[in-house]
C-alpha cells in the first residue's frame, strides 16, 4: 500500500544508485549535512534504510535501477525525483567524481531547486 506523501521532514536525501551499493546523503533544510553512508542497492536494504524514516525528498541517478527504487520510494511515502544527467551537468563534468560527493551534489540540488533535476 502507498503511503501519503508528506512535506513534513523537510528533509533532503541524495542517491547515487550503483550496481551492488549506493552511496546517499541527508541534508537538513538548512542544508547541513546529517548522514553520509552506503547501503546496499536491493530492495530488502533500501526498505529498511527509508522505511521508517519520515517522508523526504529523495532525488535519485537515472540508471538500470532507478525505475524500481523509485517506485520503492513513493510506495514507502518520498517524493522522488529521478535525475535526468542532462540537467546535471556539474556532476557528470566535474573532475572531483566520486559516489559520496555526487549524492551530495544530487541533494543539494534537490533543496535549492528540483526544477533543475528534470525537465
Amino acid at each position: 500500500m502507498k503511503k501519503d506523501t508528506r512535506d513534513g521532514s523537510g528533509l533532503i536525501v541524495g542517491v547515487d544508485l550503483g550496481d551492488r551499493w549506493s552511496r546517499y546523503c541527508v541534508l537538513d533544510q538548512k542544508g547541513q549535512v546529517l548522514e553520509e553512508d552506503s547501503v546496499a542497492t536491493t530492495g530488502r536494504a533500501l526498505r529498511k534504510l527509508f522505511g521508517d524514516r519520515p517522508a523526504a525528498r529523495v532525488v535519485i541517478e537515472v540508471g538500470t535501477h532507478s525505475p524500481w527504487v523509485q517506485r520503492l520510494l513513493q510506495e514507502l511515502g518520498h517524493e522522488t525525483i529521478t535525475a535526468n544527467p542532462r540537467y546535471v551537468r556539474l556532476i557528470y563534468s566535474s573532475g572531483s567524481k566520486n559516489d559520496q560527493l555526487d549524492a551530495e551534489r544530487l541533494a543539494r540540488l534537490a533543496r535549492v531547486d528540483p526544477k533543475l533535476l528534470h525537465p
